[in-house]
């Protein structure tokens, strides 16, 4: 059934009304404030770029209220807030079912009053996407609606009122880019349980290197990457990694390059032992390494 423009417009409000309780304005040390959206009563999550304070102070509907910093990841942009006093919040869709056409806004609270822009949602990722800091989110939303100072750290919202995820300017340079709520939700998992994302780790630098043909054959890999130093007591020197070795395996990927590795060593891997195949003098051996967060 057709939607009038009435209706349309109606619903939009409705959604700004709505969610716009939840929304808040971060004062944290930048020269511009953004946003940030309540999820929980006493929990605000927010962008972590330009975060220099540990306490700041957030507004909403022209009170203010005092916060500290919970958790800080830079590497996704995300940062968690702690209140003492109970505030209105919202929930976060997994964001999963967001699609390229969809209409959207855009809320924040650059000031003392709710903003909003809408848009459709331009492009929607399939797979994970890596930022400019090396952090991994499950995949981004991209939308139209303009950005405007102050915007990020709000929620991008469908027009049934689902919060679809944060909006962030921390991911790519020079682009405004939607976490889904699936990463939201992992992130501020993390914040509130350890303060910070854990990541593990090999303890080792490396570089790729092109393997020689008669090398290639026996291995059936064409590159991997070369040891070339290893962290006393790490877990590659625990494990017996040395020197000089050439990994071309880790637990069940093929690792090429150091964003292979990288995309590896996600949080959900600390502590699990997981098989290394090497290249070794001349042969391949496996070793097995149980991956540590890292320090």
């Amino acid at each position: 059934m057709p939607v009038s423009a009435i209706e349309l417009s109606e619903a939009l409000s409705s959604v700004v009304e709505s969610v716009g309780k939840s929304v808040v304005r971060v004062e944290g040390g930048r020269r511009q404030a953004t946003s940030g959206l309540v999820i929980s009563p006493h929990r605000v999550v927010t962008v972590a770029r330009g975060l220099f304070r540990d306490e700041l102070t957030i507004g909403l509907e022209g009170v203010t209220y005092q916060a500290k910093v919970k958790g800080r990841d830079l590497s996704t942009d995300l940062a968690l807030l702690e209140v003492r006093e109970a505030l209105p919040a919202v929930a976060i869709d997994e964001g999963l079912a967001a699609k390229v056409g969809q209409v959207v806004l855009k809320l924040a609270r650059p000031g003392q009053t709710v903003r909003a822009t809408s848009g459709i949602i331009s492009a929607a990722s399939k797979t994970p996407f890596k930022g400019m800091r090396g952090g991994t989110v499950d995949r981004y939303l991209e939308s139209d609606a303009a950005h405007h100072p102050g915007f990020s750290g709000g929620p991008l919202v469908s027009v049934d009122g689902t919060v679809l995820g944060l909006t962030s300017t921390g991911l790519l340079q020079r682009a405004s880019l939607t976490i889904p709520g699936s990463a939201v939700k992992r992130v501020v998992a993390q914040l509130e349980a350890h303060g910070q994302v854990r990541r593990s780790y090999l303890g080792v630098e490396m570089q790729p290197v092109r393997l020689p043909d008669d090398v290639q054959q026996t291995t059936g890999d064409e590159i991997g990457l070369i040891i070339m130093k290893v962290e006393k007591d790490g877990p590659a020197d625990t494990a017996g990694i040395r020197y000089g070795d050439t990994l071309l395996h880790l637990g069940d990927d093929t690792v090429k390059t150091l964003d292979d590795l990288t995309s590896y060593l996600r949080s959900d891997h600390v502590g699990q032992q997981v098989p290394a195949r090497l290249w070794r003098q001349g042969r391949v051996e496996m070793v097995q390494v149980t991956l540590a967060a890292r320090p």
